[in-house]
């Protein structure tokens, strides 16, 4: 699945929208045209003529690695999250089961003073049976512990990095057969943002990694360890880390699907690895057959066989200790906090202070009582007609994509008949699921704020294992209603939307529809083209990973990637970093595409009420002008230089400024709005285009 990240993830659907208010809420980014600068030149570079004077007014608050219009849509969604939990956190009355739970586990996290007077105890069986371990062959029941009690890093499996300890575990559909859930078997094991850190030999890498073995001998230290014990553990901890990012899969060859679609029987994965029983594993986590297992990383799981083998079990310790200190870090006292903020938060993403509890908790709840949280949130503001005028413009916009399908000249009619029936196939998902999670087996105890983080990831683990073997459930959503986000998933041939990210300045109903379509309309085709960009290309419409493309359409296809890919392989001085254009092929593919169907629907749009392109808006500017700079104005917004060097290593999106700029530069329809000439910076000379 791909995503359109945003980096402040959780918000929640604007109450503006039904008239209401929250309090303390920072002030929605609306579009405002007058934000232009009009003494740039649009042609020269159109995301400082759309942004400058927005980012000049709208600085970096200091608890933030970076801060956009999506940001200020999250920072007002986190004060409405959290005035929905005060409220059932200090009602009493008329509560439903599912109430009651998130207002005793926010209530739990907001005891600062209880988490603090608990210090480490919370944590201390775990570590306890941690030290007791003293024979590798333990080790599969200790990882299904560890795994049942201690939250991954990113449990949406969004991105193509899975935090957890040792690898990763869940379950997703059958590549060759999208219909049933297989077991996956995924590589992990890494506590830095990517493999990447682990490997590239520049200096400022190499000062990341020295100040990340002082930040995990201190975290050691915290734990009890001695300065001289904690030292030499954290040694251990990089050299088995590093280990892991040696024998892991290359981010970019993860892209392609079928090198991740390597099926077994139990019998064939246990042969990767002789030292660790899987059978053994899976009893513990109490996980039901799977027909076959799909280890995405062979290679990974060979690697973790030598490991078992030749790593001193004191080493193993050393490393476990510090993955379930570290993953626990933010439920745990002050200063486990503050120590994993000053390495993740600080050095990493150039955070001067750590972000208030009330948002840390909002965030928590949504991680592990989303949909319970949602049901609230979607009743109290998210209004139908909201629903109904998003559900126009996906249609509008499917109507383009089909058009563009149709009068492309580089694919067959053979092609282009399969591209219709994968497009009729998609599933369109706005705001929130029909059926909700039910969460009445999981208990939440106020008052034991570390055991219920533990319990919900117990429960979120046993969920997902159930589905072994068991039908894909393509209206499932990975997402919680309450986040600021989108995703496509080419497996189940479906787009998610969220009621989180369809509030301005994304979808706006007061708005012209040439705003409308410009932000969250091109995040609609965004969303669309996933499924024919790169990867989704290669599944069929039922999900399936199939060549459905004639040699002749493909060899079309991979020419014009190639120009995307060569565009977006740039050195981004913000970062201090080069831009791989193979890890974020994906991604920029669909950001030119989707804002060229979005333009499509707009057109649409506006015929049907007798307007053009070319005919006036508001504020002086046509509707194609007006189109352009709502798309821009979506991603205004700045990072610290540690968060965008951190983004562009570790994730495949363009940073902000290069997915407007690099996106507009390849449009005659753009230059055409702003009278652009040729070999003027926003007129590209070997424009690219897919879709």
């Amino acid at each position: 699945m791909r995503s359109v990240r945003i980096l402040l993830v959780l918000a929640v659907m604007s109450i503006a929208a039904v008239g209401q208010s929250v309090p303390d809420a920072p002030k929605l980014k609306r579009f405002d045209p007058a934000q232009i600068d009009t003494s740039l030149d649009p042609c020269t570079d159109f995301f400082q003529y759309s942004c400058s004077k927005w980012m000049k007014a709208n600085p970096i608050p200091p608890d933030l690695p970076s801060f956009g219009t999506g940001t200020s849509l999250a920072l007002w969604n986190f004060a409405a999250v959290h005035d929905t939990l005060e409220q059932v956190t200090n009602s009493s009355a008329n509560r439903t089961p599912a109430e009651q739970k998130i207002g005793d586990y926010y209530a739990t996290c907001m005891d600062e003073a209880a988490v603090n007077k608990a210090g480490l105890a919370p944590l201390q069986p775990m570590l306890d049976r941690i030290a007791k371990f003293n024979d590798k062959a333990q080790l599969p029941e200790l990882i299904a512990a560890i795994h049942q009690r201690i939250r991954p890093a990113n449990l949406n499996f969004i991105d193509a990095q899975y935090q957890g300890v040792l690898f990763g575990i869940f379950a997703g559909p059958d590549l060759d057969d999208a219909t049933v859930n297989l077991a996956v078997i995924d590589q992990s094991g890494m506590n830095l943002p990517a493999r990447e850190f682990y490997l590239k030999d520049d200096e400022k890498s190499k000062q990341i990694r020295e100040d990340y073995q002082k930040h995990v001998a201190r975290m050691l230290q915290l734990s009890g360890e001695t300065a001289e014990q904690a030292s030499a553990d954290a040694k251990a901890v990089m050299a088995l880390e590093t280990a892991f990012a040696n024998a892991a899969m290359d981010i970019v060859v993860r892209r392609d699907p079928k090198n991740v679609n390597n099926k077994m029987s139990l019998e064939q994965v246990q042969a990767l690895t002789p030292s660790f029983n899987w059978s053994r594993y899976f009893a513990a986590v109490r996980a039901p057959a799977a027909p076959k297992y799909q280890v995405t990383a062979p290679e990974f799981l060979r690697g973790v066989e030598k490991l078992i083998v030749a790593t001193p079990v004191e080493q193993w310790r050393a490393y476990l200790r510090y993955s379930v200190v570290h993953l626990s870090a933010p439920f745990l006292s002050e200063a486990f906090v503050n120590e994993n903020f000053d390495f993740y938060g600080r050095q990493l993403n150039g955070a001067q202070k750590i972000q208030p509890r009330q948002r840390r908790c909002s965030f928590n709840t949504d991680t592990d009582l989303g949909e319970a949280i949602g049901q609230a949130y979607v009743k109290r503001y998210f209004p139908p007609e909201n629903k109904a005028r998003m559900l126009e413009m996906v249609k509008a916009i499917e109507v383009a994509l089909n058009e563009d399908i149709e009068n492309s000249s580089w694919m067959s009619a053979k092609t282009k008949k399969l591209a219709h029936e994968k497009l009729a196939a998609q599933v369109d998902k706005i705001g929130y699921p029909d059926e909700w999670i039910d969460y009445s087996s999981l208990e939440i105890k106020r008052g034991d704020f570390l055991g219920n983080v533990q319990r919900a990831s117990a429960f979120e683990l046993n969920r997902r294992m159930k589905k072994f073997g068991k039908p894909v459930d393509r209206h499932e959503w990975a997402m919680t209603p309450p986040t600021v986000n989108a995703y496509e998933d080419p497996q189940t041939n479906t787009i998610n939307f969220p009621a989180g990210i369809l509030q301005p300045p994304f979808f706006d109903v007061s708005q012209l529809d040439a705003v409308n379509f410009g932000a969250i309309g091109a995040v609609i085709g965004h969303e669309i083209i996933h499924g024919y960009d790169d990867q989704g290309r290669k599944f069929d419409a039922n999900g399936n990973l199939r060549d459905w493309w004639t040699a002749e359409d493909a060899a079309n296809y991979d020419q014009r990637d190639e120009c995307i890919t060569e565009e977006y392989t740039q050195d981004v001085p913000e970062a201090g970093v080069k831009q791989n254009g193979k890890l974020s092929a994906g991604e920029d593919t669909a950001d030119n595409g989707g804002i060229h169907i979005a333009l499509g629907g707009l057109q649409q749009t506006l015929q049907s009420k007798g307007k053009t392109l070319d005919s006036p808006a508001e504020g002086g500017l046509t509707q194609l002008q007006t189109f352009f700079v709502s798309y821009a104005n979506a991603w205004c917004g700045q990072l610290r230089p540690e968060a965008a060097r951190t983004a562009v290593m570790s994730q495949g999106h363009s940073l902000n400024r290069y997915r407007v700029n690099n996106v507009v530069s390849n449009m005659p329809e753009f230059a055409h709005a702003f009278s652009c000439k040729v070999g003027q910076p926003m007129v590209r000379a070997k424009a690219c285009r897919v879709w």
